[in-house]
């Protein structure tokens, strides 16, 4: 008998391991699977110099890398913040469907060194020519070194069409998709240019210098379809309805540069607004800390999921991120996405089919 309880005991220890072994296993194969849909949000802060710009670029790559992601996530004017809205005209980037410009050999070098090595104490000078670097080319290059989907979330693009009244020159604010292998997935021009004038704190006129895109734009990647703006389009709740409902985005992107002033009133608000009206993740990548002498911006790169929760927040000027998390840029904040969870949170409020089925009078 005693030998039986022995031997009993000893087949549920071997059954009670086994089921552990299995068990691991499952949530390993679970955990690879889900960080197949891990973004990372980038947060930078960009000056007029492009190749030192592509370097924290690069740094945030290898940061993602690190952490699992198969997408890295940028805002907008993630490689160029000039002084003066004569520079942004100057150094805009060609049209990008018919840009071939190569960086240098040991610009390239550089660009790849900082995705292998990430940390601030990386040896990565910057001895390049900085005035012939190619913003599209080095977004190629950090693509293929990292192995990531990159979102680059908006850049000054020369080919758009002048001021009707003053025939002045302007770009377009465009944010481009590329994939693992740098091929250019989807091109999205800013629609809503941001001309604001807050006396004593804020005047920028967009317009001045770029003219406004006037598709929209979704595009499928390893995380999900995505939905692409850029910064302002953020106020135009339309946009986003459009781009859910018709467009069968899933992930809105909203690649940003705020201001402090409009960053603190409404960044948070604004972002999970979009995000529960429309029931998709939203991504909004900042730019965070002083440009130059004229400009400074907000912070607070973003995740926020369907259900209106912020699930990501890299802080900003106003201190630690809702997640107590205060990061200097360049840095990377995660997010999982959860497809299954957003399916579920469409059937338990059917938010679209309500709004197929109003109508209105006046």
């Amino acid at each position: 008998k005693t030998l039986a309880m022995a031997a009993f005991r000893a087949a549920a220890l071997s059954f009670s391991h086994y089921s552990l072994l299995i068990s691991s296993l499952s949530s390993a194969s679970h955990a690879m699977s889900f960080c197949a849909r891990r973004a990372a949000i980038a947060q930078l802060c960009a000056t007029n110099n492009k190749l030192q710009n592509l370097l924290d670029v690069a740094r945030c790559a290898g940061m993602a890398r690190q952490q699992g992601a198969s997408m890295l996530f940028l805002p907008e004017c993630f490689g160029f913040v000039g002084t003066s809205g004569e520079e942004t005209l100057q150094q805009a980037e060609p049209p990008m469907m018919q840009d071939s410009s190569q960086n240098s050999e040991a610009a390239c070098e550089l660009l790849k060194k900082a995705v292998q090595i990430p940390s601030d104490d990386c040896d990565v000078t910057t001895t390049t020519d900085d005035d012939n670097i190619s913003l599209l080319d080095g977004l190629k290059t950090i693509a293929v070194e990292s192995n990531l989907w990159i979102s680059g979330g908006g850049m000054h693009e020369a080919g758009a069409p002048s001021d009707e009244e003053d025939e002045k020159p302007r770009v377009y604010n465009s944010h481009v998709i590329l994939d693992n292998q740098g091929n250019v997935q989807a091109i999205y021009r800013k629609t809503h240019l941001f001309d604001v004038s807050i006396p004593n704190k804020v005047n920028l006129r967009e317009s001045a210098t770029t003219a406004p895109g006037t598709r929209l734009v979704v595009c499928d990647s390893p995380i999900g379809k995505l939905g692409l703006t850029t910064c302002y389009d953020v106020r135009f709740p339309e946009m986003y309805v459009e781009l859910a409902r018709n467009g069968g985005a899933q992930i809105l992107l909203v690649p940003s540069a705020f201001t402090v002033p409009t960053g603190n009133a409404h960044w948070h608000i604004l972002l999970r607004a979009r995000a529960i009206e429309t029931q998709c993740y939203v991504f909004a990548a900042a730019q965070f800390g002083r440009h130059n002498e004229k400009r400074e911006s907000y912070g607070h790169s973003l995740a926020v999921d369907p259900w209106g929760r912020i699930v990501a927040d890299a802080g900003g000027s106003d201190g630690p991120g809702t997640l107590n998390i205060q990061q200097e840029p360049p840095s990377v904040v995660v997010c999982d996405v959860d497809v299954d969870e957003m399916e579920s949170i469409r059937e338990r409020m059917p938010i679209q089919q309500h709004r197929d089925a109003a109508s209105f009078e006046w």
